[in-house]
């Protein structure tokens, strides 16, 4: 049995878009707190960033993994495993986001919820771009 999974054509650029979003949402964030929102310090922000877009990159990955897997299995056990690895997912969600309240020293809740918000835009950023590539 393989361990990892190379990424297909979709979830790579997925995690294109997501670093792409890190970087755009780290300058546009650092921004914001230093002239508008002084609340927010800059470092657990860009911790709670990196961490919020590095779970939604896992998330992509984990989802791959999981429906290349069911796919391989009878109907019953597909959507069971299917199930199961989306309640692990979030569970995993869940668990990133405790470690914003419980540190909120070291890991900034506002850059922790851009991060995992940022699966949503890096998905239509990916079905642009396929698209566009399908069309030429």
């Amino acid at each position: 049995m393989k361990r990892g999974i190379a990424l297909s054509k979709t979830g790579a650029i997925m995690c294109k878009a997501l670093v792409a979003l890190f970087v755009l949402l780290l300058i546009a964030g650092l921004l914001v707190i230093r002239f508008l929102y002084a609340f927010e310090r800059p470092l657990p922000f860009a911790v709670g960033l990196l961490l919020g877009c590095a779970l939604s990159a896992l998330k992509v990955v984990l989802l791959e993994k999981s429906l290349s897997r069911s796919l391989d299995m009878a109907e019953k056990d597909a959507n069971n495993y299917s199930s199961l690895q989306a309640i692990l997912r979030y569970g995993l969600t869940v668990a990133v986001m405790l470690s914003a309240v419980f540190l909120p020293r070291y890991v900034g809740l506002f850059g922790l919820i851009l991060g995992v918000l940022s699966l949503q835009p890096s998905a239509y950023i990916t079905s642009f771009i396929l698209s566009r590539s399908a069309s030429a």
